[in-house]
């Protein structure tokens, strides 16, 4: 592709604005189509902010179209990987951007999304099942049944394909697994849901597929020495797109985050054995089923009462923790020098009855597949599948013991942490990287030929500082092109900013005082706009406290109100976008990825600083880590990393030319304290008129109506 195409393409009267009649033509996005141009040409990694309404997705699919249509016709493969933080954008890339530009550009390639094998069914376990569940397979009602009708009758195998609800055990002991993949070596491989989406994978020039997926490959091959000319989770691919990179460090950190806890420990058992499973529930009965091919019988009734001891270990382990924990009103517990000796003497002896009791159990399961004698090809299936399990609860066990053995508690992250599952609480114990850039910089960065990082926040006013520290760039002897493209919506005449300078500022002893203020506010700021509002919250309790308050209040309005949590995330915004005088109460996630443009949303409210808790072990760790080495934690990690969140929130509002609305800032330390003045340069420049909680109404029915 040149220079000269990308102008035809993107200039004012070029294809697209020829083409599209929804089209405008948008410097920045030229411009950006020429800087990924540029890196493909020349080798190079680039960081693109790119402000909303840039059209980035356009920017950055052109060129990897165009490169994959000229290597097809060279007989080359010269594949690009689009990866995405959200399922909405890909989606939007797959159904809508990508189709529109084939239409536009006149010609095609092939074009695949990937997603984790474990979102396959596989039908040899499914198999396995359906034989240790003969009574229910056709029961019609059954989650073995209903699935495996499914799978006779989809053409995907996917998960997301399958209608209604299904036990999260069962789907985990019928789906595709690498560790128990036989390959061309299974009965089923010919008409395998995996390798057939993986042979189109290969097939395709261009490959979709989230953060995840992406980072998992990558590790794959950092860790097994596989080159990028080569296959690895995803086909071999020499140029790498990530959009909504901000999230990257984020993202890369909780893939090399190893965890413990009773409830993962007892659920790989489960798989395995399972009480109520041997007596006829189907799946879990690994054990049962294998005793009859074993020499060695003996050792069932050893395995068994091991598993009862591990249990209970299990069991005490989790109660005690949690006991710690809400002595202490924690929710999360960071390991460090200062306090590992005090934990560890409350729960170490328990816990390293765990360790102790869970390693004899792995010996005793690995000395019963030793003893399983049969030619028959379903028994040593299942035999090399219990296998594979009792490898995972032995790396679980490992994770524990390092944890009770760690003497230096400043090369990794070691926290603890409760999960939620079926409204029982469960400690898990979590190492995590102090970094990540390094792991980024060596396998991904510095292996492919060109990295196109782009974001519509990627830059702080600090040239990507705060952004570079966290991936490990710029990457000595590799080129950098950092540029930056405001959005082209007049902010300053559509969007008005308001920051009243008197709300209450959040302490523990003005708690009912500071929710009773953002209910009350929150009410009178909707009530002006007639919905069309977002309402962001830092605190999912805060959420509910102001929906339970609010929601009948705005009904009484003809307002309808939604809330995080009542719905899966596609479905609310639906909901959301179609009912234009609605209102959405939401938390962390709904931060970004909302694109609700035209009336349906023409008021964001933040009711909070998105700073990260002071007891999130993660930036703790990293804070602490900073401080050490004479830096300042908050400039230097929360003040960037809340600052890089609220210019996702502010992102919200407007997402067409002709958007119009209001964001309400409902914390006054963004104009009181010095650094909130640093977060508002961030944002776009908008009408920002000086503002007290009794006018935030009259401002915003003068500025809407």
């Amino acid at each position: 592709m040149t220079k000269e195409q990308v102008y035809e393409i993107f200039d004012q009267d070029g294809l697209l604005c020829n083409g599209l009649d929804s089209f405008e033509f948008r410097e920045g996005q030229l411009d950006m189509a020429l800087d990924v141009l540029e890196c493909y040409e020349g080798n190079l990694i680039g960081a693109i902010e790119a402000g909303t309404g840039i059209g980035k997705s356009f920017a950055y699919l052109v060129p990897a179209l165009f490169y994959a249509a000229e290597a097809i016709k060279a007989g080359d493969k010269d594949r690009t990987v689009v990866a995405t933080s959200t399922i909405n954008l890909q989606r939007q890339l797959l159904e809508k951007d990508i189709p529109t530009l084939f239409k536009v550009l006149g010609f095609d390639c092939p074009v695949a999304i990937a997603v984790g094998r474990g979102n396959y069914v596989c039908l040899r376990r499914l198999a396995g099942e359906v034989e240790g569940n003969a009574l229910f397979k056709d029961d019609g009602v059954s989650d073995i049944s209903r699935l495996h009708r499914f799978a006779n009758e989809t053409e995907t195998g996917l998960r997301s394909d399958f209608n209604g609800r299904l036990d999260p055990l069962i789907w985990s002991s019928v789906c595709s697994d690498s560790d128990l993949c036989m390959g061309g070596k299974c009965p089923f491989f010919s008409r395998c849901f995996f390798f057939k989406a993986k042979k189109k994978l290969g097939d395709a020039s261009i490959i979709i597929c989230n953060h995840h997926l992406l980072f998992v490959d990558s590790h794959s091959r950092y860790e097994e020495d596989i080159d990028y000319s080569d296959d690895a989770v995803l086909p071999a691919f020499r140029h790498l797109v990530v959009d909504e990179a901000h999230n990257m460090e984020r993202h890369a950190t909780d893939l090399f985050t190893s965890t413990f806890s009773s409830y993962s420990l007892m659920r790989q058992i489960s798989y395995i054995y399972d009480r109520k499973a041997s007596k006829g529930a189907g799946y879990g009965r690994m054990l049962d089923d294998l005793l009859q091919f074993s020499i060695n019988r003996s050792l069932y009734e050893d395995i068994l009462s091991l598993y009862d001891n591990l249990r209970m270990q299990a069991d005490t382990l989790n109660l005690m923790t949690i006991g710690i924990l809400d002595l202490n009103k924690m929710a999360h517990l960071l390991f460090t020098t200062a306090n590992a000796q005090k934990v560890l003497g409350q729960i170490g002896e328990v816990a390293r009855n765990v360790v102790s009791k869970g390693q004899e159990f792995v010996s005793k399961l690995g000395d019963f597949a030793g003893s399983i004698k049969s030619n028959d090809e379903i028994v040593r299936t299942k035999c090399d599948d219990m296998v594979v399990h009792v490898s995972r609860i032995a790396d679980m066990i490992e994770l524990l013991r390092s944890f009770i053995e760690c003497r230096d508690w400043s090369k990794g992250i070691y926290y603890l942490d409760i999960e939620k599952h079926a409204k029982v609480r469960y400690v898990t114990f979590n190492n995590a990287p102090l970094e990540v850039s390094d792991i980024l910089a060596k396998a991904l960065f510095g292996k492919l030929d060109s990295v196109v990082c782009t974001s519509a926040t990627l830059d702080l006013n600090d040239g990507f500082g705060y952004w570079n520290s966290g991936v490990g760039l710029p990457l000595e002897g590799k080129g950098y092109l950092r540029k930056v493209y405001s959005s082209p919506f007049d902010y300053r005449n559509r969007l008005m900013l308001l920051t009243p300078s008197d709300p209450p500022v959040f302490t523990r002893e003005t708690e009912q005082q500071y929710a009773d203020y953002i209910c009350e506010t929150v009410y009178q700021a909707v009530a002006s706009s007639g919905g069309g509002a977002l309402v962001l919250f830092t605190s999912f309790k805060l959420m509910e406290y102001a929906y339970a308050s609010l929601a009948p209040r705005f009904a009484a309005l003809g307002i309808s109100s939604f809330k995080q949590g009542d719905g899966d995330r596609y479905s609310l915004l639906e909901q959301f976008k179609t009912d234009t005088d609605s209102t959405l109460f939401a938390t962390d996630s709904f931060w970004e990825g909302v694109d609700a443009p035209g009336d349906t949303l023409r008021l964001v409210i933040i009711t909070k600083l998105p700073f990260r808790m002071p007891d999130d072990p993660i930036y703790r760790a990293r804070i602490d880590k900073m401080e050490a080495d004479g830096k300042s934690g908050f400039f230097g990690l929360l003040l960037p990393d809340a600052t890089m969140r609220l210019k996702q929130g502010y992102g919200r509002l407007m997402r067409h030319t002709s958007d119009r609305g209001i964001v309400l800032i409902l914390d006054s330390r963004i104009v009181t304290k010095g650094y909130g003045q640093l977060m508002l340069h961030s944002l776009p420049e908008s009408y920002h008129p000086a503002t007290e909680t009794s006018t935030i109404g009259e401002k915003i029915e003068s500025f809407l109506y």
